[in-house]
């Protein structure tokens, strides 16, 4: 027999009841559909398939590694077993007489009961209850260990259980409805509200902290409402937008810039983690947070440097109209989060390609690093930008930034900075290879003349 203090509930034709069990007690008794199921079809499935990766990569080490770990509720199917509630009332207990005529109470609380011949089998969260089960046997080839006291931690389970007068058939059918319906309308949390709440992502933390102290981001008003950072969903700007950039491409910015050669050959602490998704899982210790914090704070001082036009008003400087920059706007690819990408991860590659690399790295040796950024030419109607990165609006006397091909292209744009720039030592074929596929996204096409002559102004650029 199986008797669980438990809460009934009740939606659509669904009864569940929710109780909670002991690690140990759900990795002992609860199984997976197959273990119950012979789903020789695919409409006798009723559940995904199990990603072992995933379990062994992804939640045994948050369950491992995060001292406040928690999860929602598990989902449980009970076969068999004769379920039985014992509602128990509030006219058992004389302190709470007051409530013995609240219906919703006297309903709610009870007992459930089985008879010890139920089959449990987890209907939602087969990738946790593999995890628990994985940390509570003895003999998992894990090479992680359960935390102390693991095996007695308690979570929340929510069981529900055929009705008396369904067929095996029509539970099956409900039951794979239920877990489509579960899974189909789940949504994840989008980017913007992932940076802003995640207390484990370093780079969200530091995201938010540099928004808060630095002079060039900071805001008087809500951080929500800032006129510096677009804190809504998505990475895009109008030329109105008053922000220098989206909360999304700065996070991005930020880490371009703190992924230095050395740690994405070494690791971004002292275990070694190197994937840069990997490392924002679990929150570093405050003095390696700080250590971040105030390096890449350096990094955004020397930007502003070398790279004074930042200091302008955005709204000023998002000007597809003003082709030759010379007026009181300008297009420039400073401001347009598509180019800001670039501007972060090109930083990044002239700090680590520094002269004296062993000398520790301080705010004039990275301006210094980064001074041939400010010589390139960030008008967007100039080589390489026009005709790659923004094209005509057809039907429109218009520019527009591009859609089609972005990614290519702004591999090829990168590649011709980075040339440019003295990133990359390119031979004479080198140089023409680099200018062919420079040449094939120009949108339209152009004719040679007109391509030689932006190709001369993108090589009159080159940091010698």
């Amino acid at each position: 027999m199986n008797i669980y203090p438990a809460i009934q509930g009740k939606m659509g034709r669904w009864q569940y009841y929710m109780v909670k069990m002991s690690m140990r007690e759900l990795a002992g008794n609860v199984k997976f559909a197959e273990d119950i199921y012979d789903d020789r079809t695919l409409d006798e499935a009723i559940q995904r398939e199990l990603v072992t990766s995933r379990v062994k990569r992804e939640i045994v080490t948050y369950l491992v590694r995060q001292p406040d770990r928690f999860f929602s509720s598990i989902v449980v199917a009970a076969l068999k077993g004769d379920p039985k509630w014992y509602p128990v009332t509030m006219e058992d207990d004389e302190r709470f007489l007051i409530f013995r005529d609240d219906r919703r109470i006297n309903d709610s609380f009870g007992v459930l009961r089985f008879d010890g011949t139920q089959e449990y089998y987890a209907l939602d969260g087969q990738h946790r209850l593999a995890a628990i089960q994985a940390l509570v046997d003895p003999s998992s080839d894990l090479l992680l260990d359960a935390p102390k006291g693991f095996k007695d931690d308690e979570i929340s389970v929510i069981i529900v259980v055929p009705s008396s007068a369904e067929s095996p058939d029509e539970f099956r059918m409900r039951y794979r409805r239920l877990f489509g319906n579960l899974n189909r309308y789940a949504k994840p949390t989008d980017q913007v509200t992932n940076i802003i709440m995640d207390e484990d992502d370093a780079f969200a933390i530091l995201t938010r902290r540099l928004i808060t102290e630095h002079q060039f981001f900071r805001f008087s008003g809500k951080q929500k409402e800032s006129q510096r950072i677009k804190t809504t969903k998505g990475k895009n700007l109008t030329p109105k937008d008053p922000y220098f950039t989206s909360l999304e491409t700065l996070y991005a910015m930020n880490i371009a810039l703190l992924s230095s050669r050395e740690r994405r050959n070494n690791g971004w602490d002292a275990g070694g983690i190197k994937n840069p998704k990997e490392f924002c899982r679990f929150r570093p210790d405050d003095q390696l947070l700080e250590s971040l914090f105030e390096e890449l704070k350096m990094y955004w001082d020397a930007l502003i440097e070398v790279l004074p036009d930042l200091r302008k008003h955005p709204t000023a400087m998002r000007d597809h109209s003003a082709p030759s920059g010379d007026g009181s706007t300008q297009d420039s690819a400073l401001f347009w989060p598509i180019t800001q990408q670039l501007v972060a991860e090109v930083a990044r590659d002239l700090i680590d390609d520094r002269p004296e690399p062993e000398l520790p790295l301080s705010l004039g040796l990275a301006s210094s690093a980064l001074t041939g950024l400010g010589k390139l030419n960030w008008n967007l109607h100039k080589a390489p930008w026009r005709h790659s990165v923004i094209i005509p609006d057809a039907g429109r006397s218009a520019w527009k930034i591009r859609n089609e091909d972005r990614k290519e292209v702004m591999n090829v744009v990168k590649r011709v900075a980075r040339w440019q720039l003295g990133v990359d030592q390119l031979s004479s074929d080198g140089v023409e290879e680099l200018r062919g596929d420079w040449g094939q996204w120009l949108m339209p096409a152009i004719d040679k003349e007109r391509e030689d002559e932006m190709w001369e102004e993108v090589e009159a650029l080159l940091i010698r």
